[in-house]
């Protein structure tokens, strides 16, 4: 996947941009629980095929990313634009998600 394309995006306000767009992107660590609540909805590991655990998207509670924008929101918060790489079960393949979380869920990486 390619990154968002911000190309048409019109600021209102210019004097007080609502998209911030970072000239390189941030490594940044992605609180998962506070950016993709789904824990709610999983079934128990011992009851899933060997197929979906190996071949499924794994999703750590923390995970590493990068942030590309900032984006405010009519109410006030700040969602990021962050990438994160997530990989099957058995490690084999994995693939990029690009997602808007909310600032809780953004914490800087440390250096």
């Amino acid at each position: 996947m390619t990154a968002p394309d911000f190309t048409g995006w019109h600021e209102p306000w210019p004097l007080t941009p609502t998209l911030h767009q970072l000239d390189e992107p941030r490594r940044v660590v992605v609180e998962m629980n506070r950016a993709l609540p789904l824990a709610k909805n999983a079934e128990r590991p011992d009851r899933l095929p060997l197929r979906v655990l190996a071949g499924g998207l794994r999703l750590e509670g923390t995970m590493p990313g990068t942030l590309h924008a900032w984006a405010r929101l009519s109410d006030g918060q700040w969602l990021g634009c962050v990438k994160i790489h997530a990989t099957t079960g058995d490690g084999k393949t994995g693939l990029d998600l690009w997602l808007w979380v909310t600032s809780d869920a953004v914490t800087s990486a440390v250096h």
